[in-house]
């Protein structure tokens, strides 16, 4: 093994290139693998005491095979009495054996990234360290390693926290230590109220509304970060990118600086404090500069070092869309640019504790920039608060909120709230990295969705109103108020629904019940205020990801419990998403126009496979909400005869899974318009990313129908099969060398390759629920074991900017730790259920926040595998548990063993499917007919009728039973049928009334409505003839469907 100091690692994707980890230099590893080797790192001279520790931070590069050799690699100490710390059977902070051996067989280490390992010392307290060595004991394949060592340090460890200040445990920049090449979260060190309306967050770019932190990849010359600016920041994602940017930058110069790379001081990261409740970092100039948040606004505290000249702060914004002035009273200002979908104008209002000796423009290219300079003033307090609807209502959010408050008193109250959303769990015989990263999830989790709305009126009487991100804008905005529409209500924002419908939303619902009622309805007021709810909210419509997944969401919170405030409009905003073709695709799904009618979307709409997976999941849950909504006594008769025929319709439509799944090679593909599969067998390959797949590949779809876990076996030849299949997708390696459809190797590419895990693309939702569909095979225990190492292996690195596999959006990867730690995950969404897992905490206490503690205790917690599961002490037969006996129980007991158990083999849990064949979808009865507009299936060619004869009459093959019909309105509301009779015979000539309707409406345009038909019977004659209508009667298209 070789030894030399070097300039670091080059080309990493997260860090700089030619640095250490935090020098300038570091120590290179390399050599040949082939048994065990070592080499001397420093001599020492070290008496080890109690509560010492070893750390440092390693880099072992991935060879050009794309082998990991240099991850079996540990420092190791060599103590005088001869002994050595591997061989006192050591841990490291995540519980791995600390050998070269067991890190490299752990997968503990990311290769070509900085890994944080620290080992606790103290069961080598006395004896004395005379020597450090480095060692590899790879397996003896005779490939170059090379890797990179740095911040070697012995010494005692921090203190351990003591539990009473919950926050205390959140570094909000876990996540930051990434990039738009390779994700280890791709958050930003948001400091927040919990929920919202600004963030704030300290930026080293502040040109930039993607990436405008960055750990340490762009470090300067010296390897330290440089901040630019304190901002407010509204970012749910830098791929949808932020928006209404305002940097407060304190400057120590002649002149202030307004160039954002001139005005920039360098600082360290052991000199940052970033908490959810609080920010503050001492900069290398010796400024020292804190804030702390409230909903619309924040304090922040800037302190000069004494006896400088040219004490500034720094006004901005990223581009020259912005203003600010200062009328010797008040700061006032505005900022419009970053993301264009739904954003309007950001208003601001601000005071400050001392009068500034001047304001005006700063020097060094922002033109819009302004500073204040404040003379032989050390310390400067400024309250801020933001508004979308003017300057007027910016400074009454400051007076409701900041005025005559300290900044301990806004930090105080920060404090409170965090601890208030972060007290839902209290593990027992946590670790402290497990910890950190339990309430750093719940802190991210808590961050999203953000309120939109403001109070026009006071504390006692609110009068709440937004600025519509949904409506079209008015005229032009001005420096004092809004073109957007404002409007009465509350509404939410920010929400990716592709990525937080699977595991964000039921933890809203189980975690903050009543909170999530408000949620919801938040994003229901897009479809009142706007006609729809946004796939992507950032804040408004974008076309962007695939399904219209708050239908399932908000299905979910309605069934398990969750008191929403206006069900029937929570249910017709999915309904829309569900029956109608969208006039432009920025809302609703796509390829329905066809889609609707074949029963798949087809390979003319990009990603076919995954919209049209997508939709069954959402249709599997509307059909949930709806049976549900349709028992409810408090619902009007009429609606809740309509919601059984809605709730039949869709429960069938989910089952169209099966007409996308190709048994020739076994995977989901896409159908080309004409009914045939996309690619042969020869030509399709489950490996390649893209096409009709979005943001992965086949294997990572091929378990996609997750509503109906058993039908999904069938399709797999049974339980035997789906064991088969999924045994195959953990082994098949994810190598990330096919670009697929995409110009390049993505990062999710990357990522799936660094899990190591098969094709297990964990780095990406949707292959979030793909461990727990072993529960539906059958053998339960290969969920427990891999869900137990994703837990153990993947979210590490946080006190280094990493902690997440990659990318955390809103929350969603979050909640999928903090179910999956606690036994439990939401794997049906849409149905009140969960799939058992393995706990990871010997105990743990939930208490929803307004709600009862569950207790949920693991004997044996260091092993994974079920061994038991008993309710109140009552056994748990199958690996499942229902919303209300999970809620209404007291006590939960897992016993866990170090091997599988036949615990739950017996049993399956619940699915739409129940026995062992293929689903049925329907089937139209009526043979597509491309001339004619009613039977073409395609929702964009209309007929109207002959008003004097308006029926509509048509022959079958054969005869047959048709059980449900649907029709399809046409472009304008004129001429909508509002009544009708369904008639068939047997001759043609003989008619009988099969379902006659009154009173019907279409409450949108190109709307299929289902209608089951109340007399069914087997025919080959049919006729509809319309016996009222709003105009000259009109139809888009008439199924008839078995």
């Amino acid at each position: 093994m070789i030894i030399e100091t070097g300039g670091g690692p080059a080309g990493g994707r997260t860090s700089p290139s030619g640095f250490g980890f935090s020098n300038v230099n570091a120590t290179r590893y390399g050599g040949t693998a082939g048994g065990r080797q070592e080499a001397a790192l420093q001599s020492a001279d070290l008496v080890v005491r109690p509560g010492d520790r070893l750390r440092y931070k390693i880099y072992p590069e991935l060879d050009v095979r794309l082998g990991y050799e240099a991850t079996y690699t540990a420092v190791d100490l060599v103590f005088t009495d001869g002994t050595r710390l591997s061989g006192l059977g050591v841990l490291d902070q995540y519980g791995m054996p600390f050998d070269a051996a067991g890190q490299g067989a752990a997968k503990i280490l990311y290769a070509d990234q900085w890994n944080d390992v620290q080992v606790d010392l103290t069961p080598a307290a006395g004896r004395t360290v005379e020597r450090v060595l480095l060692v590899l004991d790879a397996p003896g394949t005779g490939a170059e390693y090379q890797g990179w060592i740095d911040d070697l340090e012995i010494g005692p460890a921090p203190a351990r926290l003591d539990g009473s200040d919950l926050a205390a445990y959140v570094d909000t920049r876990r996540g930051t230590n990434a990039s738009h090449d390779f994700s280890r979260g791709n958050t930003l060190p948001i400091t927040a109220w919990p929920n919202g309306f600004n963030f704030l967050t300290p930026v080293t770019d502040a040109s930039t509304h993607r990436w405008p932190y960055e750990y340490h990849r762009a470090n300067n010359a010296a390897n330290r970060p440089e901040l630019q600016g304190l901002s407010f920041s509204h970012q749910p994602s830098p791929w949808m990118g932020d928006r209404d940017q305002l940097s407060i930058m304190p400057v120590v110069a002649a002149q202030p600086l307004g160039d954002p790379a001139e005005r920039a001081a360098a600082f360290r990261h052991d000199d940052e404090l970033a908490r959810p409740d609080v920010y503050s970092v001492r900069l290398g100039n010796g400024v020292r500069a804190e804030l702390a948040p409230t909903d619309h606004g924040a304090i922040f505290r800037f302190s000069f070092p004494a006896g400088v000249a040219g004490r500034h702060l720094v006004f901005d914004t990223i581009d020259e869309h912005g203003a600010f002035e200062y009328d010797g009273t008040a700061l006032t200002g505005w900022v419009e640019n970053g993301s264009e979908f739904g954003r309007s104008r950001m208003y601001c209002y601000g005071v400050f504790s001392a009068a500034p000796a001047g304001f005006g423009p700063t020097t060094g290219g922002r033109d819009n920039a302004r500073a204040a300079t404040f003379d032989a003033v050390d310390e400067v307090t400024l309250r801020i608060a933001t508004s979308f609807i003017g300057v007027d209502q910016a400074r009454h959010n400051l007076e409701l909120e900041l005025a005559g408050r300290s900044f301990d008193d806004v930090r105080q109250a920060a404090n409170a709230a965090w601890n208030e959303r972060l007290q839902v769990i209290r593990p027992e015989g946590a670790t402290e990295p497990q910890l950190r990263t339990v309430y750093g999830n719940l802190y991210r989790l808590n961050l999203y969705p953000n309120s939109h709305f403001e109070n026009a009126g006071s504390h006692d009487e609110p009068d709440y109103r937004y600025a519509s991100p949904v409506a079209p804008v008015e005229e032009t905005a001005t420096d004092r108020g809004t073109n957007a529409v404002v409007r009465p209500g509350k509404m939410y924002v920010n929400s990716g629904f592709w990525d937080t419908y699977r595991t964000a939303w039921p933890a809203y619902a189980f975690f903050y019940p009543a909170l999530a009622a408000e949620l919801v309805d938040g994003f229901v007021q897009q479809y009142r205020d706007g006609g729809w709810i946004a796939r992507w909210s950032s804040p408004g419509y974008a076309d962007c990801m695939t399904g219209t997944s708050s239908d399932v969401a908000f299905a979910d919170a309605y069934l398990r419990g969750v008191p929403l405030p206006d069900p029937l409009a929570t249910y017709d905003a999915g309904l829309r998403n569900a029956t109608v073709a969208p006039a432009n695709t920025e809302v609703g799904r796509k390829g329905v126009t066809t889609g609707f009618f074949t029963g798949y979307v087809s390979t003319d709409t990009e990603e076919s496979v995954s919209w049209a997976l997508e939709a069954y999941l959402n249709d599997f849950g509307l059909a949930m909400m709806a049976e549900r909504l349709a028992d409810d006594p408090s619902v009007p008769g009429d609606r809740r005869a309509r919601l059984r025929e809605e709730a039949t319709y869709l429960r069938r439509r989910s089952l169209n899974y099966v007409l996308l799944f190709d048994p020739e090679i076994s995977f989901f593909q896409g159908r080309r318009p004409d009914g045939r599969f996309a690619k042969t067998p020869a030509e399709f390959d489950p490996c390649e990313w893209g096409g009709d797949f979005t943001e992965t590949c086949g294997w990572n779809f091929a378990f996609h129908a997750v509503h109906d876990g058993r039908g999904l076996a069938n399709l797999y030849g049974g339980r035997r099969g789906l064991e088969a299949k999924l045994d195959e997708f953990f082994a098949t390696p994810e190598l990330a060398v096919k670009k697929g459809t995409y110009s390049i190797v993505i990062h999710e590419m990357l990522e799936a390759r660094a899990v190591r895990m098969g094709q297990f693309g964990f780095s990406n939702q949707p292959a979030h629920h793909i461990a727990y569909l072993y529960n539906y095979a059958g053998t339960p225990y290969k969920t427990q074991a891999i869900v137990r190492e994703v837990l153990q292996r993947l979210f590490v690195g946080e006190q280094i900017g990493q902690g997440y596999p990659g990318d955390e959006d809103n929350g969603e990867m979050s909640a999928w730790y903090l179910f999956s730690a606690l036994g439990i995950y939401p794997l049906r969404v849409g149905a009140p259920e969960y799939a058992i897992g393995a706990p990871l905490f010997p105990r743990v206490v939930v208490t929803p926040l307004g709600g009862s503690p569950v207790v949920i205790t693991a004997a044996n917690a260091e092993h994974p595998y079920v061994q038991d599961v008993r309710v109140d002490g009552k056994q748990l037969p199958i690996a499942s548990i229902g919303e209300a006996e999970l809620r209404n129980a007291g006590q939960i007991d897992f016993v866990l063993g170090p091997d599988p158990s036949d615990w739950a083999t017996l049993d399956t849990p619940p699915s739409l499917t129940r026995d062992d064949l293929v689903a049925t979808p329907l089937v139209d009865l009526v043979p597509r007919t491309p001339s004619d507009p009613l039977f073409d299936d395609d929702s964009s060619t209309e007929i109207r009728l002959d008003p004097n004869v308006p029926t509509v009459q048509w022959t079958l093959p054969a005869p047959a039973t048709a059980t449900i019909y649907t029709l399809t309105s046409g472009s304008s509301a004129e001429g909508d049928p509002a009544s009708w009779r369904l008639e068939a015979s047997p001759d043609g000539i003989t008619w009988t009334v099969l379902d006659e309707r009154t009173d019907e409406s279409f409450p949108w345009r190109r709307q299929t409505r289902p209608f089951t038909v109340s007399a069914p019977g087997e025919h080959q004659h049919y006729r509809l003839t319309i016996t009222g209508a709003t105009g000259v009667p009109a139809l888009s298209q008439v199924e008839l469907l078995h």
